[in-house]
């Protein structure tokens, strides 16, 4: 008997990116919020924060760095919770895409083929602030350039070096969002202008499933 990824027509990547979704529920439509764990041309496997029914009807909003993708999708079978306390995984099936959105997820998906590790970068451009837990030191102001659900970029006033702990509040328009994470790489010297910040790449650590619920939310947000 063929196993279920034998009987997919479109390879699946392990490609995360935030959504909106609206659940065609029988007595009410119910709009959440989450994330992917892997993303094909003809499906995904979502991480939601509410457990759906088999069948469900689904409208789709993916969040990209090429701008949003909009599909109709099917819930074909669901599973337990995702790695580390994340959300419940579903695995849908699209049933409709526009041409448009058709061709940006193929753009997306084609270059990340021969990769790995599919990581996608999302723009995102907000105020931080960086309390240093280890070593302790004053607090620093910064900005994000960009993010995913493993990290973010940031540029800080100063050199922070890598294996530094920090724990970072985000400065969103609704409401502050803390994350705990440490220092990875630093933009190397001989690129530095006076005057100017420093890029620092800063990993989350184990982050909670409403922080990135939060934080796929902020990503979706209105254009």
């Amino acid at each position: 008997m063929a196993t279920p990824s034998e009987k997919r027509r479109f390879p699946r990547y392990p490609i995360q990116l935030p959504l909106l979704y609206t659940a065609m529920a029988p007595a009410q439509s119910i709009m959440g919020a989450g994330w992917t764990r892997s993303l094909s041309e003809g499906g995904a496997t979502l991480e939601l924060a509410e457990r759906l029914r088999p069948q469900t009807a689904l409208q789709v909003r993916l969040q990209t760095d090429r701008g949003a993708i909009q599909v109709e999708a099917q819930v074909v079978w669901i599973g337990g919770r995702g790695p580390e306390g994340g959300g419940l995984l579903h695995g849908v099936a699209f049933t409709r895409i526009a041409p448009e959105s058709q061709r940006t997820l193929r753009d997306l998906i084609l270059p990340l083929a021969m990769r790995r590790h599919a990581g996608i970068r999302l723009p995102l451009d907000l105020a931080v602030t960086c309390k240093p837990i280890h070593p302790p030191g004053e607090p620093l102001s910064g900005r994000t350039g960009n993010v995913n659900r493993g990290g973010l970029f940031l540029r800080l006033p100063r050199l922070l070096p890598p294996g530094a702990r920090l724990e970072i509040t985000l400065h969103t328009v609704k409401a502050p969002l803390t994350v705990e994470g440490a220092v990875v790489w630093v933009e190397p010297p001989e690129i530095w202008k006076p005057g100017e910040s420093i890029g620092h790449g800063f990993q989350f650590t184990a982050p909670s499933w409403s922080t990135m619920l939060s934080l796929g939310l902020l990503l979706t947000g209105p254009e």
